[in-house]
């Protein structure tokens, strides 16, 4: 603990051990919070001053970080930085759905988690010669640049034609398509979807009494269960702990640093992958892999029991955690987010997001603050085979209960869950195929998609 004011350093005490606990878990309770709320926040002032906002107490709590001088202190800045993060995380995917077309709109969804594993390499890099105080100070950068960044990207058309802006949302299209694009027709169809939409009504909970409404939400809730009690912030969280006392014949902070480049490879892959082979086989392979890597972490310590001091089968925890991260990077990580955005109807999107966004850090907070109390109830190979059940389980829903929304446009996936049916007339052909970019009307369904 830090005395007469110098930073704080934590021991193996048990007091220091439960602090630890703390400021691992503590960045999820205050995401838990903004995830609740970034919903109505990005329907009240738009996608695009939302994200702009964000900035601020994302910069307070990461400066808050680097002159702490206390654990409490330490911990305060970890939950706003945490709110600021489920702002963020509750909010951008759905912003990312509703700019793009159809034939990247996975590409760019993924890119989402492609940014958030870079930042935890980046974080592993440095954190490696640099004291943590430091490195929060250096992680309040890049929170200020997305918030200058975006005072130069348009608010997404469809937000602005629910809130009667015509000309906004034309000008905004015509940036996101081109200036030279014929947007007449694609406005109009614009209009009478959002007007179909609504009903004349504005969002209220009662919508989920409809099975369209309800059914993504539902789907939504189960996909950030199984991401998150694949284990992954128990990994991420304490992958240095995890090689330290595994007997890891590498040092720890190097193995962090290969655990987090595989990472950004394997998201990068998946984001390449999720336009062409789908989101199901990707998810069905992530959780395989899941299941094999944590059955193996489990198995090595079943069979090293407490002696940390073999090193023979070292490799193990670092092959293991590669694999998973491997796995988790090219599906459970990257296309939740995606799918959520995807499968639910325009109307309760927002809501939608902000529930499943607020419900994932829930379960991040349970996983990360009770992974250590856990592993000491049903011991550490016990542990992991329960993230390997956990796994298994995952590839059972994802066969069974989701969709394919692969080169779908949003019609056809509200279609799937007894919504209205397109009677418009348009070519879905053209839709799914990607041709005709610069139709009008093909692009309207590519942006409601």
């Amino acid at each position: 603990m830090s005395k007469n004011g110098s930073v704080p350093r934590l021991t193996d005490n048990a007091d220091d051990k439960a602090a630890k606990s703390w400021i691992g878990s503590s960045m999820t309770l205050g995401a838990l919070v903004g995830a609740l709320i970034s919903g109505p926040m990005a329907q009240f002032f738009g996608r695009k001053k939302a994200l702009i906002a964000y900035g601020i107490p994302f910069t307070i709590g990461w400066l808050l970080m680097a002159f702490a001088r206390s654990v409490t202190i330490i911990i305060i800045g970890r939950i706003i930085a945490g709110f600021s993060a489920g702002l963020l995380s509750g909010t951008a995917p759905t912003y990312v759905v509703e700019i793009s077309i159809i034939s990247i709109r996975g590409f760019l969804g993924a890119c989402f988690q492609l940014c958030v594993t870079i930042g935890i390499l980046m974080v592993y890099v440095v954190g490696a010669f640099i004291d943590w105080n430091y490195l929060a100070g250096i992680a309040a950068v890049p929170t200020l640049l997305m918030a200058i960044l975006m005072f130069f990207m348009p608010e997404t058309p469809s937000w602005l034609i629910s809130h009667n802006k015509r000309s906004e949302a034309e000008q905004s299209l015509k940036s996101l398509r081109g200036a030279g694009s014929d947007t007449d027709q694609e406005m109009s169809q614009l209009q009478e979807q959002t007007k179909a939409s609504e009903q004349g009504q504005s969002f209220s909970l009662a919508l989920y009494a409809q099975k369209f409404h309800l059914c993504p939400m539902l789907l939504g809730l189960g996909l950030m269960f199984f991401q998150q009690f694949s284990g992954i912030n128990a990994v991420m969280f304490y992958a240095t702990s995890i090689f330290s006392e595994s007997g890891s014949s590498l040092e720890p902070k190097i193995a962090s640093i290969i655990v987090g480049v595989a990472q950004v490879f394997a998201t990068v892959a998946g984001s390449l992958l999720v336009d062409r082979l789908g989101r199901k086989i990707l998810l069905s392979a992530s959780g395989a892999l899941h299941v094999l890597s944590t059955a193996a972490l489990g198995l090595y310590y079943y069979c090293i029991g407490n002696d940390a001091t073999n090193s023979d089968f070292g490799w193990v925890p670092l092959a293991s955690l590669v694999v998973f991260i491997i796995g988790f990077s090219i599906g459970w990580g990257p296309v939740p987010w995606l799918m959520i955005a995807e499968i639910t109807p325009d109307m309760s999107r927002s809501a939608t997001s902000a529930f499943a966004t607020a419900f994932n850090w829930t379960c991040a907070f349970f996983v990360s603050k009770y992974f250590e109390a856990l592993k000491d109830a049903i011991t550490k190979h016990g542990t992991f085979f329960l993230f390997s059940a956990c796994s298994l389980l995952s590839i059972v829903f994802v066969v069974l209960a989701l969709p394919e929304t692969k080169g779908k446009s949003s019609e056809e996936i509200q279609e799937h869950f007894g919504g209205p049916k397109n009677t418009s007339g348009r070519n879905d052909g053209l839709l799914k195929n990607g041709n005709n970019p610069s139709s009008a009307g093909v692009e309207m369904d590519k942006l409601n998609a």
